[in-house]
């Protein structure tokens, strides 16, 4: 909006000064100056009229000139007029003085004949010129004129927004508004390109949660079918008591789905109002990895933390720990003997790497892993959903991070690197 400020400003100054300077050169064109001529003629002649008369008889003299050609012209003293020494001699030139009151202009003409007096005559005001109202009713217009052309940018972006956006309510999910140059919008429009994108990611997501879960909820619903029939079926009560006990197995696995999948979508409500604090990287690592260190030993397993004691993590500790667990538990299923944590600074980020000593994730699958719902069909395994790792990829893009998979080069298994804004 920065950039429509600026313009209608520009723009509003642009216009008042051009519009002023145009249609006062307009006004000011060659229009024929009122000189008084005909009033100095009168003065002259009266100048040369009085001159005749005595000093004391002028004034009387005058008064029958009023008189008698209706005139309204006086005669005073000259030092009545504070003047400089060089209007004095305009005052007794040809042409006379013209100086102004509260009341409007008036000549002055002084002579030697009138003894130390002067002639004062009342000028007419001039007539206000006929085009001023058309001059002001111009200079508005054109200034309102001038003011809607940066405008007219603005509409047509807010057009374009209005049909897109409509177009998007109708269902039309792949609509954008494509950027443009001159937009004052663009904040408004990026803002809403982006809403699109997560709008059309959540229904991606729970097309694919709703189609997971029906796909896979059917193998527990058929057990508990085949079991629920066999017990009805059988008259042996050993027989009957371990197709219950198959029956309660598959309703654990059967819960264990639903709270996986309900957790997955709770998680994509998640607000994203991390709680960032600072703390030890090495303590931080050393802690989660003491946490899985049971489940390690159980399986022959070893998990070593390579970490500076001067680095300090700054995220939300909860989620981030999260995200490490589901990793770290994701290595251990696959690793033989060894899991490698490490953190480091590389560039701009913080990046904590954890690698194993397991089969490895192949090169066409390393972006599959990381999307909702996905198994690799070489490790499928009843303990997950394909749930873990993307709830990893959400915890990092909420860090404005990225999870990136590769090729451990020391233990030859999977390498994973969470990367975090420092």
């Amino acid at each position: 909006m920065k950039k429509l400020y600026l313009s209608l400003l520009c723009t509003a100054l642009i216009s008042v000064v051009l519009l002023s300077w145009l249609i006062d050169s307009f006004a000011s064109g060659p229009t024929q100056q009122d000189d008084f001529t005909q009033q100095r003629q009168v003065l002259a002649g009266m100048v040369s009229y009085l001159s005749e008369y005595e000093a004391k008889n002028q004034q009387q003299g005058l008064d029958a000139l009023n008189q008698h050609f209706k005139l309204d012209i006086g005669l005073e003293n000259n030092a009545t007029l504070a003047l400089p020494p060089s209007l004095i001699t305009q005052l007794y030139s040809n042409s006379g003085l013209v100086l102004a009151d509260n009341q409007g202009l008036y000549l002055v003409r002084a002579a030697d004949s009138l003894n130390g007096k002067h002639l004062t005559m009342r000028l007419p005001k001039p007539k206000a010129a006929d085009h001023d109202l058309l001059l002001t009713v111009l200079f508005y217009t054109g200034v309102s004129l001038c003011m809607w052309l940066p405008l007219i940018p603005l509409t047509r972006r807010i057009s374009v927004l209005s049909n897109v956006t409509q177009q998007f309510a109708d269902g039309h999910l792949e609509k954008r508004i494509s950027a443009s140059r001159w937009s004052y919008t663009t904040q408004l429009e990026r803002r809403f390109n982006a809403m699109a994108e997560q709008i059309n990611a959540l229904l991606d997501e729970n097309k694919l949660m709703a189609s997971s879960l029906s796909h896979d909820i059917r193998t527990p619903i058929a057990c508990l079918r085949f079991g629920l029939d066999a017990a009805i079926e059988s008259d042996d009560q050993g027989a009957q008591q371990r197709y219950l006990q198959r029956m309660e197995k598959d309703l654990d696995t059967m819960e264990s789905m639903l709270s996986s999948y309900l957790s997955y979508a709770a998680l994509q409500q998640q607000t994203q109002q991390l709680t960032y604090s600072q703390t030890s990287a090495s303590l931080y690592l050393h802690d989660i990895c003491e946490q899985l260190q049971a489940q390690a030993k159980a399986n022959g397993q070893h998990i070593e933390v390579r970490c500076s004691n001067t680095l300090k993590i700054n995220a939300d500790l909860h989620w981030l720990a999260r995200a490490l667990i589901n990793i770290l538990g994701n290595a251990l299923r696959y690793a033989r003997q060894s899991v490698t944590v490490c953190a480091d600074i590389d560039g701009h980020f913080l990046a904590i790497t954890v690698e194993d000593d397991g089969p490895g994730i192949p090169q066409a699958e390393r972006a599959a892993i990381l999307k909702p719902f996905y198994q690799s069909t070489k490790h499928r395994s009843a303990q997950g959903y394909g749930l873990g790792l993307a709830i990893c990829q959400k915890v990092m893009v909420w860090h404005h991070g990225y999870l990136v998979v590769s090729e451990s080069n020391s233990l030859g298994g999977a390498k994973f690197t969470l990367k975090l804004p420092l």
